[in-house]
């Protein structure tokens, strides 16, 4: 007993004395500074890259007072080192462009792909190119903040600022990723889709193949479930299908009635080359088109909405009217946030209904459909009225 007691001690003193040594060389390695406050850290592009050197969000204690946002340049084309700069004071965005900061993140770019088109797709008016009065920046302790990949976070809308300026003024003790959805979404835009949208547009036309809504419980086994996806999906499609995408009235989605039917159309076959449902060939190719034409602020928040969802119908029809809305063109709001987080709950209402509520779970999943539903229109609205009011 007295040897492996000493033994253990032994062994103890000589772990902590290695974990004292890597706490020493990890020191030696890393530059201290220290500005308005706040303490960071430079690794050794050995041991870390770039964009994880310090730059985690979740669980970081807020760093800054006063939250505000200021006039700033539109997007400029990134230099040859696929880097931005706008000539103002900014923060190193705390923030990390993958999970760790590291190459683990899957489909995550860590650097711009295409700059040729970057600014375009943020910027597709060209509006106000060589001013600072249209486009807005948040600004931390009078300093704006960046995005993941270091770029300037310009906005081309003031209220587009305000909302993401009162998400971190909002912020407590820690700072909570999940609380700052409109901020997430604006750094989606100009580090991931304006860069490269092939992979957000592929994914949206998966979503259409598979699409939710197109999915019926068959009334003679399960009417009270149908009743509630009439309820919920009445004219939706014929309403995409004719004002969005401009397809005869005749011409709409392919449509499953129960499992037996839903398992027999939407596997591959000879008359259905990819799996999903057999769309006709007419509407998928106006989706692409339509698709094609947005900029990456609204395909970033349409791919949000479709990712909550399931549903490309159900996201499409709110991200449309809402840029109706900014545009004056929709008077009544029948496709709102909250309709569209009620379309998207359809099945899973059903099975509250039947079985009950896990609260902290079932009820954490309402509130986050509703957020994110509501933070995709809002953007979504506000980058309509910011780019096609004619007055502009």
């Amino acid at each position: 007993f007295i040897i492996m007691t000493m033994m253990n001690r032994a062994a103890s003193k000589l772990l902590q004395t290695n974990i004292t040594s890597f706490e020493a060389a990890l020191c030696r390695s890393a530059k201290c500074s220290s500005h308005l406050g706040v303490l960071s850290r430079e690794f050794s592009s050995k041991n870390v890259t770039a964009a994880a050197a310090d730059r985690r969000l979740a669980g970081r204690r807020r760093f800054y007072k006063n939250v505000g946002i200021a006039p700033t340049m539109a997007p400029i084309k990134p230099d040859e080192n696929n880097k931005v700069t706008n000539g103002d004071n900014s923060v190193p965005s705390p923030i990390s462009a993958g999970v760790d900061g590291t190459q683990s993140a899957t489909g995550v770019n860590t650097s711009i792909k295409d700059s040729s088109n970057w600014t375009s797709r943020l910027n597709p008016n060209n509006i106000n190119d060589n001013n600072k009065d249209e486009w807005y920046s948040v600004t931390l302790d009078g300093r704006a903040i960046r995005t993941p990949l270091g770029l300037p976070f310009a906005l081309p809308s003031p209220a587009l600022a305000l909302a993401v300026a009162s998400e971190w003024d909002s912020q407590k003790t820690y700072l909570q990723p999940a609380q700052m959805p409109i901020m997430t979404l604006c750094c989606t835009a100009i580090d991931q889709v304006a860069s490269d949208p092939s992979a957000h547009q592929t994914d949206i036309i998966r979503y259409l193949r598979n699409d939710t809504s197109c999915y019926w419980a068959d009334p003679t086994e399960d009417r009270l479930l149908h009743r509630q996806q009439s309820q919920a999906w009445e004219k939706l499609h014929e309403s995409v299908s004719s004002e969005l995408l401009e397809l005869p009235d005749d011409l709409g989605p392919a449509q499953a009635v129960g499992g037996s039917d839903a398992l027999l159309i939407s596997r591959k076959s000879d008359g259905n080359k990819m799996s999903g449902l057999p769309h006709p060939p007419l509407l998928v190719e106006k989706a692409k088109k339509w698709i094609e034409s947005l900029d990456a602020w609204t395909l970033t928040a349409l791919y949000s909405a479709c990712a909550e969802s399931k549903s490309f119908f159900i996201a499409a029809a709110m991200i449309f009217e809402a840029t109706q809305h900014a545009r004056g063109e929709c008077k009544v709001a029948s496709r709102d946030p909250k309709w569209a987080a009620q379309a998207a709950r359809v099945e899973e209402e059903f099975n509250i209904e039947m079985w009950g509520l896990v609260e902290g779970g079932h009820d954490y999943d309402r509130l986050n459909s509703s957020i994110q539903m509501h933070a995709a229109s809002f953007v979504a609205q506000n980058i309509a009225a910011s780019f096609h009011f004619e007055d502009r």
